[in-house]
């Protein structure tokens, strides 16, 4: 980004859907209910920011715990982007998510491990 270019900010769209996007994550049970809730609220985000984000879904996001991925037209889409503070807002959100995930992880693990005894 150059010097002295200005950036344009979603933090308010962040903020919209920070208190039901960390309640969400809080009670889910299950990697996979992380997943459904970091995709629902990327989508939800997206679509706050911009009506043509509507065409993109679930199938778009990929989530794996320890990374993620958006399908090349998603990746497009967000590369009009560039010049905001949007790529940031997507890595707090997964960071959250990620954290929950690899709780439910160590949990089912220090869970299997504990019914051995």
């Amino acid at each position: 980004m150059e010097k002295g270019k200005k950036i344009i900010s979603f933090v308010k769209y962040e903020h919209e859907i920070e208190p039901s996007y960390r309640e969400k994550l809080a009670n889910a049970k299950r990697k996979s209910d992380v997943r459904e809730v970091f995709t629902n609220t990327l989508l939800e985000l997206f679509s706050s920011i911009d009506p043509e984000f509507n065409e993109f879904s679930q199938e778009d996001i990929k989530f794996e715990g320890e990374h993620y991925k958006f399908s090349k037209k998603l990746e497009e889409k967000l590369e009009k982007f560039k010049d905001s503070d949007l790529h940031a807002i997507i890595e707090r959100i997964f960071e959250a998510a990620k954290n929950r995930y690899l709780k439910i992880e160590h949990d089912e693990n220090t869970d299997y491990f504990n019914l051995k005894k």
